[in-house]
C-alpha cells in the first residue's frame, strides 16, 4: 500500500507490504490513520482469472491495483475510486474464430461484474465508467462479443 498527500508527484508519506488476507485489518487501520481529503491510498494485490498460457487455460493470480482519492487529492478523471484490473486481453478475446474458449472469458467478465456490483453497493458509488487502455471502445467490444456469442450459439 502507497499513502500519498497532496499530489501524486510528493513523496509517499508511507509505503507498506501487508500479507494478505491475513493483514487486512491492518491495512484498513492505516488507511484510517492517514485518511484525509487531500490523500490517495494506492492498494496492489491480485486476483485469480482464468489466463491462456501455452499449456492451456489456467486460473492465475493478475495483478490489480485500486486507488482511492480524497475529494481534494487531484485524479486523472475526477474519480474517487479506480481500479485497474489488469489487461483487456484476460476479458475479451482477441477474434471469435472459435467459440470453444469462451466460456474461460465469461467467467473472468462475470468475476469483474460481481466485483463491481459488490463495491458499487458497499460503497455507494453514484457514477462509473467502463474505461480500458486501448483505442476501442470497451462497451462497443462487449456488444460485439455477445451478439457473436449469441449467433454461434443459435
Amino acid at each position: 500500500m502507497r499513502v500519498s498527500a497532496v499530489d501524486p508527484t510528493e513523496p509517499a508519506l508511507l509505503e507498506q507490504v501487508f500479507k494478505l488476507p491475513d493483514q487486512l485489518e491492518d491495512v484498513f487501520d492505516a488507511m484510517e490513520k492517514w485518511r484525509s481529503s487531500d490523500v490517495s491510498f494506492e492498494v496492489e494485490g491480485f486476483w485469480d482469472l482464468w489466463q491462456e498460457l501455452p499449456e492451456g487455460w489456467q486460473l492465475k493470480p493478475a495483478r490489480v491495483q485500486l486507488f482511492f482519492y480524497g475529494p481534494d487529492f487531484p485524479s486523472e478523471f475526477g474519480e474517487s475510486i479506480r481500479a485497474e484490473l489488469g489487461i483487456e486481453s484476460f476479458f475479451l478475446p482477441g477474434s471469435l474464430d472459435t467459440t470453444k474458449d469462451l466460456h474461460f472469458y465469461q467467467s473472468n467478465l462475470k468475476s469483474l461484474l460481481r466485483l463491481n456490483g459488490d463495491w458499487s453497493a458497499k460503497l455507494r458509488l453514484k457514477q462509473r465508467k467502463l474505461w480500458s487502455d486501448s483505442s476501442e471502445d470497451l462497451s462497443h467490444r462487449l456488444q460485439w462479443i455477445a451478439q457473436a456469442v449469441s449467433t454461434a450459439r443459435q
